[in-house]
């Protein structure tokens, strides 16, 4: 397995990532935990437990007062039920993201090979407060609702310092998502409508800070570029199916042939469930 940690904004933000190591993953898929003023914000993969159980320990004297879990999915709640259960720290999700946790899951083969074999177990959360403030008050997080991802996702925003901690809620490529028959079903029109009230939300915020999974740290101008570029792919979606051709072949089209990731997933994860969610949304408003 594979860790690493960055510091972000003056050692005011520590990072943990950690990503599997097993020999069918060709570029490590990072999952990522932000420690700020006694606040965590999400848990890690289950595979990657004991390394963070590890990374715990090794903060000393720097106690955890809460967590929070931006959503449920296995990468980012993995670690939930060691943190609660083993240090006695309380868990805060959004009201949706309650009943899942408190029943846990388990979820297919292939993504046990990104995430772990364990799977997702039960931890009884409470509902996360909005705003929430960390240990010494120095920093207050607005809880903003940004569904698409996953129903229950939440951003959590840091006015005074402008900082967005994101999660999965901006993905790097918008190239394929999770359709219908898995337990992630994304919706790209409502991954649209959240990047918008992100947009709005900070709209004063001329020195924000986006902060996404695996190190990865960007500016204010990515928000306005994820917007133009699903808006793009909508319009290019319409076009085509305007002239009649298939969902394959506007795959084909638009993509070119192949795509590993819905061999490997079963079709679960796929460049066709993409335009299928766009056409989805194209005819909504038909």
């Amino acid at each position: 397995m594979a860790t690493k940690t960055f510091s972000h904004c003056d050692q005011e933000i520590i990072e943990w990532c950690w990503a599997s190591e097993h020999e069918l993953i060709i570029n490590p898929h990072w999952t990522s935990c932000y420690l700020i003023d006694g606040l965590l914000i999400d848990t890690g993969a289950p595979g990657g437990v004991e390394d963070f159980r590890n990374f715990i320990n090794s903060l000393g004297e720097q106690k955890i007062q809460a967590c929070v879990l931006t959503h449920t999915h296995e990468d980012h709640a993995g670690g939930a039920h060691m943190l609660n259960t083993e240090f006695n720290i309380p868990i805060y999700a959004s009201e949706r993201a309650i009943p899942i946790l408190k029943v846990g899951y388990t979820y297919p083969e292939y993504r046990q090979v990104v995430w772990g074999e364990d799977g997702v177990l039960p931890v009884d959360a409470e509902v996360l407060p909005n705003p929430i403030s960390s240990m010494s008050g120095k920093y207050t997080f607005d809880v903003i609702p940004i569904p698409g991802h996953a129903p229950e996702q939440v951003a959590l925003i840091e006015k005074q310092q402008e900082w967005a901690i994101v999660s999965d809620g901006i993905q790097i490529k918008y190239k394929r998502i999770f359709g219908k028959t898995s337990n992630i079903q994304e919706d790209i029109s409502l991954i649209y409508q959240s990047i918008r009230d992100l947009n709005q939300f900070t709209e004063k915020m001329k020195d924000l800070t986006i902060f996404l999974p695996g190190g990865k740290v960007f500016r204010k101008d990515l928000i306005n570029h994820k917007l133009k570029e699903i808006w793009t792919l909508r319009q290019e979606v319409q076009e085509l199916d305007s002239q009649g051709y298939s969902v394959d072949e506007i795959v084909q089209k638009m993509f070119g042939e192949g795509d590993v990731f819905a061999s490997f997933t079963d079709g679960e994860l796929s460049k066709k469930n993409l335009i299928l969610s766009i056409i989805s949304w194209i005819n909504d408003y038909r």
